[in-house]
C-alpha cells in the first residue's frame, strides 16, 4: 500500500463526548481515528501508537492544551498538531512560548473545515 492509499492515523484529544461522537461520525470513513479525553490519555496514546496528526483541544479536564503541547513537543517535535480552541487569542501565547504547531481552528467550526485542515497538514 502506498502512502497515498494508507489512511491517516489521527488522534483527537477532546473531552466533550458529543464532539467526539461528531468527529467519529464525520471522519471514521476517512481516517483511522483514536480518541483521548484527557491530556494523560493523549500522552499514553502517543507513547503507544504512531499518528500522522493530532487534533488537540486547548481545554481539558486535567491540563491545559498549552502544557500538553509542550509535553508532546518534548518527545514528538515533528508531529503535526492542529489546535481547536474557543479563544482567538491563542496564537500570541503559543508564539511567545515558542510552541510549534500546524495551525489552529476556532470553535465553532464546520467539520468539513476541520477535515480540510487535517488533509492540508498531513
Amino acid at each position: 500500500m502506498t502512502q497515498a492509499q494508507r489512511r491517516r492515523r489521527v488522534l483527537i484529544v477532546e473531552d466533550e463526548p458529543a464532539l467526539r461522537l461528531s468527529y467519529q461520525r464525520a471522519f471514521q470513513p476517512r481516517y483511522d481515528l483514536a480518541f483521548a479525553s484527557t491530556g494523560e490519555e493523549a500522552l499514553e496514546q502517543l507513547a503507544q501508537h504512531r499518528f500522522d496528526v493530532a487534533v488537540l483541544d486547548m481545554r481539558l479536564p486535567d491540563t491545559d492544551g498549552v502544557e500538553l503541547l509542550r509535553r508532546i513537543r518534548l518527545t514528538l517535535p515533528d508531529l503535526p498538531v492542529l489546535i481547536t480552541t474557543a479563544y482567538m487569542s491563542i496564537e500570541p501565547q503559543l508564539k511567545v512560548l515558542n510552541l510549534p504547531h500546524s495551525g489552529y481552528i476556532v470553535k465553532p467550526f464546520r467539520l468539513d473545515e476541520l477535515g480540510a485542515r487535517i488533509d492540508a497538514i498531513s
